[in-house]
């Protein structure tokens, strides 16, 4: 093994040691549920390992460009080091204009037609890149090329060279899973399980190569009660799941009436009828425990749920 991939080797344990790469269940922006994570923010806090990375990001890849742009915000530290350490000119784009001073989107010295280098932390899409691509470009920059410290690999490289920009990587998914591995850290139910989402949650397939968009991946239909029965689901939207299936029904009511009789009466009338009943005890002149325990059972015995929408 050479000394750049026992370098590269070491930033991926590294990188693990202060949880910069988690493993479990995580909500993406995106609403997806990923295994796996990346905070690599906390990188700032290590001043050891930002050496390291300095050293690794610095390193030439054969790229030629005038100044450096990292994404806002997230990146701005990976590019003042690489920066710094080979005294490239910096530009900072901000993600909306200040409404005074220069007011401008993107600050530094600006000279249309050079080359900007795009860097950013963790590329999953490209849009992040893309969006600030955009905005360089606008300034009469050419972009053609961008470095990222981890990639995803769910299509954001090729999103990327759609565009005429090449995605150059310090670190992939598929090799900090086998690094991880190698060393003891995960074990291969976890690494299949990356890689399974990883594959099935590709964000973007090229239609260069022959012209035609990809075929679509046709989604599984699920009834209700499958949905219900799924491990992710919550008891409670399990509950309404199962319900909107046996009584075939998904009408929910909003009783905003403020006297209790009146409320019972129409959970008796339209019981049988929906799903889900809306109440508002706030607005009830003669709200009891009593009132309650009968609107209960009206649900337990017509099978709805009660949803109370306080005022307050």
């Amino acid at each position: 093994m050479d000394d750049t991939n026992v370098s590269l080797d070491s930033l991926i344990l590294n990188l693990h040691d202060i949880q910069a790469v988690k493993f479990g269940t995580f909500k993406l922006k995106s609403g997806l549920t990923s295994p796996i994570y990346f905070d690599l923010r906390v990188i700032v806090s290590h001043p050891a390992l930002m050496s390291q990375v300095k050293r690794i990001c610095a390193e030439d890849a054969g790229v030629e460009f005038d100044s450096v742009c990292g994404v806002p915000y997230t990146a701005l530290p990976l590019a003042t080091i690489i920066c710094s350490t080979k005294q490239y000119p910096m530009l900072i784009r901000r993600k909306e204009a200040k409404d005074y001073g220069t007011k401008r989107l993107v600050e530094g010295t600006i000279h249309p037609g050079d080359r900007c280098l795009i860097v950013e932390d963790v590329v999953t899409s490209g849009s992040s890149v893309l969006e600030t691509a955009e905005v360089l470009e606008k300034e009469g920059l050419k972009i053609t090329d961008a470095v990222v410290l981890m990639d995803r690999e769910q299509g954001g490289r090729a999103r990327l060279a759609d565009r005429g920009i090449t995605l150059h990587s310090v670190i992939s998914v598929s090799r900090l899973l086998d690094v991880l591995l190698k060393a003891g850290r995960i074990d291969t139910a976890t690494s299949q399980n990356v890689e399974r989402f990883i594959q099935e949650n590709n964000t973007y397939i090229s239609t260069k190569t022959n012209g035609f968009s990809a075929p679509k991946k046709s989604c599984k239909e699920l009834s209700y009660g499958a949905r219900a029965a799924l491990p992710d689901t919550h008891p409670l939207a399990a509950r309404l799941l199962k319900i909107t299936e046996d009584k075939k029904t998904n009408l929910c009511v909003s009783a905003d009436v403020t006297r209790s009789e009146e409320l019972l009466e129409i959970a008796d009338a339209l019981g049988p009828l929906i799903c889900v009943l809306k109440t508002h005890v706030d607005i009830l002149q003669d709200f009891t425990a009593d009132v309650a325990s009968s609107l209960k059972e009206l649900a337990i015995k017509h099978n709805f749920l009660i949803f109370e929408d306080p005022t307050s």
